[in-house]
């Protein structure tokens, strides 16, 4: 993996790489020796993070602090990357946002939030980056969806649209730029034990040792071997893999029990 890493992607561009999956691809990437360039809204954290992954091995890490969940936050990355002359080879976008509320229960704001970040932010990230790739014809975005793309529930409306959005965008998008030489993923995970849900720490270490959950570092290590086998799309763990049909086609009454039962998780 080191030698294919270092061949076709020397320099790679993260959001949301302080936290959960974004910082398990620095983490492996820069291993690798890959040069990063790592994007967060947190300054402090931001550059912690970059100096804990210089000590890992890579040769560069540019930290870049960036909130993708505002307007003109993805036009003002790819022109600071632009004006550095930080060429991209790999594009991960992983920042995301999760909200389990009813609809009517979001607020305005939230809700714009979410869409900007996920939809616009992604969107406008693979269309100006991807345009570089494509003009040297070679290159490869990885988008992070979710499994909660299959799901119509109660209390993910937005989220699940939202990630909906990528994966259909993601596929979509792969197959234009297959043939100019750019590989592009869209990933979807379904339980990963990160803070995205707001589960203690602790609970997130039992839920990995049982199976209920998958280490961040082991999405990220998925991913990228999809990636390299030229995969389109990425469903961590075989039992995710084959549920998809019946998570889609779940009946009213199951969806109803359930939903009483996860009320209280809504926030």
């Amino acid at each position: 993996m080191k030698q294919t890493l270092k061949k076709h992607y020397e320099r790679a561009l993260i959001t949301g790489a302080t936290k959960g999956i974004g910082l398990a691809f620095a983490s492996e990437l820069a291993r690798n020796g890959t040069r990063l360039v790592i994007v967060a809204r947190g300054e402090e954290l931001l550059h912690s993070v970059a100096e804990r992954l210089r000590a890992e091995g890579t040769v560069e890490v540019v930290p870049l602090v960036c909130d993708l969940s505002v307007a003109g936050s993805a036009e003002w990355l790819y022109g600071e990357c632009r004006r550095r002359g930080l060429a991209i080879d790999l594009l991960i976008n992983n920042a995301g946002m999760f909200a389990y509320c009813d609809q009517m229960k979001m607020t305005e704001e939230r809700v714009a939030k979410m869409l900007q970040l996920h939809v616009v932010a992604t969107t406008e990230l693979c269309r100006l980056f991807g345009a570089d790739m494509a003009e040297r014809g070679r290159g490869a975005i990885v988008n992070l969806s979710s499994y909660a793309a299959n799901m119509a529930w109660p209390g993910l409306a937005v989220y699940s649209a939202t990630k909906g959005y990528i994966d259909m965008y993601t596929r979509a998008l792969g197959r234009e730029m297959r043939e100019r030489g750019v590989r592009v993923l869209s990933v979807m995970p379904a339980g990963v034990a990160t803070d995205l849900y707001g589960l203690p720490e602790k609970w997130q270490h039992r839920a990995v040792r049982w199976g209920v959950l998958w280490s961040a570092e082991r999405v990220a290590r998925g991913s990228l071997r999809a990636l390299y086998r030229g995969r389109m799309r990425y469903v961590p763990g075989a039992v995710n893999r084959l549920l998809q049909p019946i998570v889609r086609h779940l009946p009213k009454c199951v969806i109803s029990f359930l939903r009483r039962r996860t009320l209280v998780f809504q926030k």
